[in-house]
């Protein structure tokens, strides 16, 4: 999936596939604020490329300036920024280049976020709710290498998280393509790229705008309600509930705990407590699947935040 360029054939690569030999830094100055580092010595597909900022993460999901947009209007994203990462020519990258298709570089978007409003888990629900991950090097009208998706973290905490909900995703499709692996490299891309859409209201974008407003919006982490092991979701449910949740099962229609409740409050997943479908669809499920909280009890069992539903 990676390649690197070793230094006695830069020379010979460079002018094959017309990467820029540019002396700018990796980690520059952009948007008045100075980020230092040190790069990765590109010595092995293991190696990292520093990013001194801990809750960073680097997402490659086709044509950088819906990305950026879509990242930017999350509640809890602090800054986004549009680039280039893990090319394979340690070099610098600009658009005219990186747009032959020849340099490994994939526009991506850096994004910086404060964990105590927003989890990776919910960035990364948003990333692969809005991309598809079954094609290679292509995401809506745009095909080409660049185009490739891809997620990089920078640190194990956040390999973790990327590799566990990645896993998850995988198991959606018969292809899967999106590249999951560690940041290799990163150039910010040029200034008339960033903010592109605030820019040009009416500009190109591969991501519906009635996407973009659904993350907007979003209010329940699903970093907040993970999945237990296997082996404490056996001992804390019912037969039937474990039938029902972890084996596909159904129940017979109209028998039901809720079926015919109607009090006020709310259901949650019996298995991780999630009071809703974080990218908003619906499905039909069993009340062996739920857990009701009353209206009266939801402050004391930790959705409070969800009270100004019953507001008229």
């Amino acid at each position: 999936m990676y390649r690197r360029v070793l230094p006695l054939l830069l020379t010979a690569i460079l002018l094959l596939s017309g990467c820029t030999a540019g002396q700018k830094n990796m980690l520059q100055k952009t948007d008045e604020k100075e980020r230092t580092g040190q790069p990765s010595d590109m010595s092995g597909e293991g190696s990292m490329y520093m990013d001194t900022m801990e809750n960073v993460i680097y997402l490659a999901g086709g044509c950088f300036w819906g990305m950026e947009q879509l990242m930017q209007s999350i509640p809890g994203v602090i800054d986004a920024e549009s680039g280039y990462a893990n090319g394979t020519c340690e070099t610098d990258a600009d658009y005219k280049t990186v747009c032959k298709g020849e340099t490994g570089f994939r526009e991506t978007v850096r994004v910086e976020y404060d964990p105590g409003q927003v989890s990776l888990a919910a960035l990364l629900l948003a990333y692969f709710y809005v991309i598809d991950p079954t094609v290679e090097n292509r995401q809506g009208n745009d095909r080409g290498s660049q185009y490739q998706t891809g997620v990089y973290y920078t640190n194990e905490s956040a390999k973790e998280t990327v590799e566990r909900i990645a896993e998850i995703e995988r198991g959606r499709s018969e292809k899967f393509f999106v590249e999951i692996g560690p940041l290799k490299n990163y150039y910010p891309a040029e200034e008339y790229h960033q903010d592109y859409l605030e820019k040009n209201p009416n500009g190109y974008c591969h991501i519906p705008k009635a996407e973009m407003e659904l993350f907007s919006r979003l209010r329940i982490d699903p970093g907040d309600y993970q999945k237990p092991a296997a082996e404490s979701i056996r001992d804390k449910l019912t037969a039937e509930q474990y039938r029902v949740t972890q084996e596909s099962g159904t129940e017979r229609a109209f028998t039901g705990e809720f079926w015919d409740k109607f009090e006020k409050g709310i259901y949650v997943d019996v298995v991780t407590g999630d009071p809703e479908s974080p990218n908003g669809v619906r499905y039909c499920i069993n009340s062996a699947a739920l857990r009701f909280v009353p209206y009266a009890k939801m402050k004391a069992e930790g959705y409070g935040y969800l009270l100004y539903l019953f507001e008229e």
